[in-house]
């Protein structure tokens, strides 16, 4: 469909000159500047009007409607025919009259035609860091349809590094990954298939749409060209023995990059990913500015494709993980689900190896996610006394309105530097909950707690001393966390003072001294948008009885959020409501439920940009508009704003 747009006749002022303000952000014009022509005592505004345009930091590439604001008559037709070369880019114009600014100055790039069985790749800009300023000018033609009239104008765009702070990666993102870009201005990739390698075949922009791919979901995960990846299908995703660790190698999947995975964008019954280990390699230096949301994981399997287990309990391989991010920077998951692994279900982890190779664990967010039921729930930090002092390589970390059932470490927490473990809901864990150790600074806040009913199986969060510098320990603010059935004798008012949960790891009558705690909430200068707590009994209804966490919404076939839990997360919800009381790991029980097998009608997004065609009837009147376009200009495109959706229910 034609994206081609008339614009609204020539305004002229007369016997003075004034500014016209273009209110509008990031995306949209923000500065429009007049040139004024005299003729016939009347002084008149130029047809094209310069453009300003701001760009996130890291952001790569710009969608730009230049002429959205210019003075062309309703008898006219404009088509942009040519640009100059910007300093630090390349400009493209698209079929729509919109222009393309992608960051770099290398210009070279390869196109081919593929079948369904080829992937094309787009060979990278030599420079792909975000300049601070950078500029170019656009020539347009004007036909006047009644005169017949021909005339060319030029105006001048200029593109500038956001100076209002970065918009963050969706609108209840909070902490240390909150301000991911994740696949922003990027090209989309629409999975139609339950085959994780299935290769993509590439479709290039024309007749007024935009590129896209389509295929499986790790060459998907794997393209630099992709950012945005949605489904067209639910179901679940076999991973194979091992898991991706098997297929990629030991540090697990390499290559992912700058992506937004929208998990609510699959039919009602979501994507499982199972099978084995999903393990993301950034010890290279990848793993950079990831988006995940609405995504379940349960391996079921070890590393060897059985159910390994002591006495039907199952073992701990220390391989299979439902997320590992191994390395990495600017990630943030949430809503999502993590069950039924070996190792640990969900974390990040930095050892010598990342460290040697100078990268990091900086910027990340696990929030509002289930964890449950594997051998243990959530670890972020390192292993003690590793070469390169790589508890110096992790920080920044945000582990916030999570539900842990049924596992130790909920989560451990080690490193030196900043973390918050805010409203939280944790029920039934085994020997131990929160495990600290090294220089940490950490905000423990507003938790809710809780074990079966008539259950003596409290317990404590601990520090364990793991032969660092006795004069490095962390640093606790503990208060607002609710522990419901702790009764020992040594926790009374437990409630009213938080400290007195926290012990000796190796002796757990022993209370930590009070040189473990602060009195004031450390105040994380560098981790953004730190969320404002619910009181621990408000999460506790928001997360459980209102069922408002994991893999719960999803969008249907007119683009309206649903809510959708498959029985399992249901299940977990329920034994936290019902204080159930049972034996956890028992991998006879680490069976995948049946859930809804859905693909999308064709009907459902003709034009294949990623939004349903009637939630952009709705919202734009018809279907022209970009999935990287900014249509209201907040600095959310398009798709964002359509997968956003979810958020507000």
């Amino acid at each position: 469909m034609s994206k081609f747009i008339r614009f609204s006749s020539k305004l002229t002022l007369p016997f003075f000159a004034s500014f016209l303000l273009f209110s509008c952000s990031k995306d949209a014009d923000l500065l429009s500047e007049y040139v004024i022509n005299t003729e016939d005592a009347q002084l008149e505004l130029a047809l094209l009007i310069n453009d300003s345009f701001f760009i996130e930091p890291g952001q790569t590439t710009i969608l730009m409607d230049v002429l959205n604001n210019d003075n062309v008559s309703s008898n006219s037709n404009i088509t942009i025919i040519d640009t100059s070369s910007p300093m630090n880019g390349t400009v493209t114009i698209n079929d729509d009259n919109t222009l393309t600014y992608k960051v770099g100055t290398d210009t070279s790039s390869t196109t081919e035609e593929t079948t369904q069985e080829e992937t094309t790749t787009e060979e990278p800009t030599e420079d792909v860091s975000t300049p601070e300023e950078d500029s170019f000018t656009y020539t347009a033609e004007v036909v006047d349809e009644e005169t017949g009239e021909i005339t060319e104008e030029q105006a001048t765009v200029t593109i500038s590094v956001s100076n209002d702070g970065p918009v963050k990666a969706f609108p209840s993102a909070y902490g240390g990954g909150s301000n991911a870009t994740g696949g922003r201005g990027k090209a989309l990739a629409i999975i139609n298939t339950l085959d994780r390698n299935k290769q993509l075949t590439y479709y290039p922009a024309e007749n007024g749409n935009d590129e896209y791919y389509i295929g499986g979901l790790f060459p998907a995960m794997q393209n630099e060209n992709v950012g945005y990846i949605v489904f067209n299908v639910s179901g679940n995703i076999e991973l194979g023995v091992g898991g991706t660790q098997s297929q990629f190698g030991y540090d697990g999947m390499g290559g992912v990059n700058n992506k937004t995975i929208f998990g609510q964008s699959a039919p009602q019954g979501g994507i499982t990913l199972t099978g084995g280990s999903f393990r993301l390699n950034g010890r290279h230096g990848d793993n950079q500015n990831l988006i995940f949301r609405f995504l379940r994981s349960r391996p079921i399997y070890d590393k060897n494709g059985v159910k390994g287990n002591i006495d039907g309990i199952a073992n701990d391989d220390s391989f299979t993980w439902a997320f590992l991010f191994y390395g990495g920077n600017d990630i943030i998951v949430s809503n999502s689900s993590a069950s039924f692994s070996y190792d640990k279900a969900m974390g990040g982890y930095v050892d010598a190896l990342v460290a040697a190779e100078g990268n990091t664990v900086y910027n990340l967010t696990f929030q509002d996610n289930i964890v449950a039921d594997s051998h243990t729930n959530m670890a972020m930090g390192v292993n003690p006394n590793k070469d390169n002092d790589p508890e110096d390589k992790i920080d920044y970390i945000s582990i916030n309105g999570n539900v842990f059932i049924g596992s130790n470490r909920t989560p451990n927490v080690s490193w030196n530097g900043q973390a918050e473990i805010i409203n939280n809901v944790v029920y039934e864990v085994g020997s131990k909950m929160i495990n600290t150790y090294y220089q940490l600074n950490l905000n423990h806040i507003n938790n809710w707690h809780g074990i079966p009913t008539n259950s003596t199986s409290y317990k404590t969060h601990a520090y364990q001393n793991v032969g660092v510098t006795e004069k490095v320990f962390p640093v606790i603010y503990t208060n607002g966390n609710y522990y419901e059935g702790w009764t020992n004798p040594l926790r009374d008012n437990v409630n009213f003072e938080n400290k007195k949960i926290w012990t000796d790891f190796y002796d757990r009558t022993i209370p930590l001294a009070d040189s473990f705690f602060t009195n004031v909430k450390h105040i994380h200068p560098n981790i953004p948008n730190q969320i404002t707590p619910l009181s621990a009994n408000e999460v506790y209804n928001k997360k459980i009885t209102n069922r408002n966490v994991g893999a719960n919404k999803y969008l249907d076939n007119s683009g309206n959020p649903q809510q959708f839990l498959d029985p399992l997360d249901e299940y977990f919800l329920n034994a936290v409501e019902t204080r159930l009381n049972k034996k956890w790991h028992q991998v006879s029980e680490w069976v995948l439920p049946n859930i809804p097998s859905n693909t999308r009608p064709t009907s459902y997004d003709s034009d294949n940009d990623g939004m349903a065609d009637a939630w952009e009837i709705r919202n734009f009147g018809n279907l022209n508009q970009s999935y990287r376009g900014d249509f209201d200009g907040d600095g959310y495109e398009n798709i964002e704003e359509y997968m956003n959706q979810v958020d507000s229910q």
